[in-house]
């Protein structure tokens, strides 16, 4: 491995990649092609840049540098230009551009050249036959009209036909331009990538870091297997913390049994709550196991509230009893919110006497908010209950989203509790939402409540129970 120099890839960087271009045409002078040259000893990154560059450039070099016609004619058509003094586009050195424009005014074009010959045939053929002299103007004479008309449709014909082989070559040469631009990319980023593992090795920690961080922005698979390396075998925390977030941007289910060994046996909070989000973000129920471990044990709050959200992503039943235990059991107000949003995910029925008990007996608003939200997700008239005992929580938003539950669930057994929160709420929000939930559950019983709520001083609050009344009434 090199050893670092004075440049290096956190400073000089952006000089660095002004200077390439010139740099690969030498065009510098000593001491600044010196210094790049010092610089891309140090900085992989750059020297990423720099192939990059190269193999575009070779890749250009590869376009064809031209699309003719068939070389039988060719000549033809240049000298007609000649002496009709039709300049062809040309570029530096005398090449004609790849470019061939719209072929039908190339057919327009070689119209123009071809039928003043066409005509010189037509009359000499006419003198031939007549034995006379070509005088006169060709529209007094039929028989010789008729030859100039055959002329001109074939130098349409023959016009046409070459603008179309022209049109070919420019369509050739498009395709081949574009497969040489794909094999271009392909080498670049397959260099690119190449030249990022390896620096994965570099023995400065910064660099490791921003290598870490570059290859999940690089979001290519062939990442994997590096970065999990320095997951697990990282002596630097933060190049172990930037390797978590990578393979959680990749997304490829490999890297879930290094994730699963960092969540639970890293010695670093920071690893542990990245590796629990990217094990959330790759969704495996594999690991499963993994993030209720540190979800029930894990001395951080914060790495059991990832591991929470992580088992809400992943969906799996399994993980309803872990997070069941954490609701009941968690010290943290945060992890428990969580908890029960995951739940409410999962939308596991046996959870509901755990959700129900947490709102019952929260001790902050979002805590109650969440099991209500939760409960509603279930839609289990289990919930009932404990849903109406909350009616009267000096929380709005709890009350609100105790509402919007009792009308997902949908039970009769709601509706006395909801009329009284539809005449008497404090809050028009509130009873604007216990008449949907009124209109969702269509008992008849609600009928009065709804026809004095249409005297309600707010306009959202009657044009709510007139739809519940509808709902009922239909």
């Amino acid at each position: 491995m090199s050893e670092r120099k004075e440049s290096n890839g956190t400073k000089d960087c952006p000089v660095v990649e002004e200077l390439l271009s010139p740099f690969i045409d030498e065009e510098l002078n000593a001491e600044a092609d010196d210094f790049v040259r010092r610089h891309l000893d140090s900085c992989p990154l750059c020297a990423a840049k720099l192939d990059e560059i190269k193999t575009t450039v070779d890749a250009i070099r590869l376009l064809p540098a031209e699309a003719t016609p068939e070389e039988d004619l060719w000549p033809g058509i240049v000298a007609g230009a000649e002496e009709s003094e039709i300049a062809l586009p040309l570029v530096a050195g005398g090449r004609r551009r790849s470019k061939w424009g719209n072929p039908m005014l190339w057919a327009a074009g070689l119209a123009a050249l071809l039928i003043p010959g066409s005509l010189g045939v037509a009359a000499y053929f006419r003198s031939q036959d007549s034995a006379e002299p070509v005088i006169g103007v060709l529209a007094d004479e039929p028989a010789l009209a008729d030859d100039f008309e055959g002329s001109i449709a074939d130098a349409i014909r023959m016009a046409t036909e070459i603008a179309a082989e022209v049109a070919a070559g420019a369509a050739e040469a498009a395709a081949g331009a574009a497969e040489a631009a794909e094999a271009a990319q392909h080498a670049r980023l397959q260099m690119s990538m190449d030249a990022l593992i390896d620096a994965m090795q570099d023995e400065d920690p910064e660099v490791r870091s921003m290598v870490a961080r570059t290859l999940g922005e690089y979001d290519d698979s062939r990442a994997v297997e590096a970065l999990m390396n320095a997951l697990l075998h990282d002596e630097v925390a933060e190049v172990r913390r930037w390797a978590a977030w990578a393979l959680g941007e990749i997304g490829d289910a490999r890297a879930v049994p290094a994730l699963g060994q960092a969540v639970t046996r890293d010695d670093a909070v920071e690893v542990r709550r990245w590796a629990a989000w990217a094990l959330g973000e790759i969704s495996s129920p594999r690991a499963v196991d993994a993030l209720s471990e540190a979800l029930l044990e894990d001395e951080s709050s914060e790495v059991r509230h990832w591991a929470a959200w992580a088992l809400g992503e992943i969906q799996s039943p399994r993980s309803a009893d872990a997070l069941g235990r954490a609701l009941v059991s968690d010290r943290s107000d945060e992890v428990r919110a969580r908890a029960i949003w995951a739940l409410g995910e999962i939308q596991a029925p046996q959870s509901v006497g755990a959700i129900a008990q947490a709102l019952r007996s929260a001790n902050s608003p979002e805590v109650s908010r969440r099991a209500a939200w939760a409960l509603g997700e279930i839609q289990s008239p289990a919930a009932v209950d404990a849903l109406v005992s909350q009616l009267d929580s000096d929380d709005t938003e709890t009350r609100r989203m105790v509402v919007w539950a009792l009308g997902e669930i949908q039970s009769e057994r709601a509706t006395m509790a909801l009329t009284e929160v539809l005449l008497n709420d404090p809050v028009a929000e509130v009873r604007s939402r216990a008449a949907w939930a009124l209109g969702e559950i269509q008992d008849p019983r609600a009928g009065d409540a709804l026809a004095k709520a249409l005297k309600d001083e707010n306009s959202e609050v009657r044009r709510m129970a007139i739809w519940a009344l509808g709902e009922i009434g239909g």
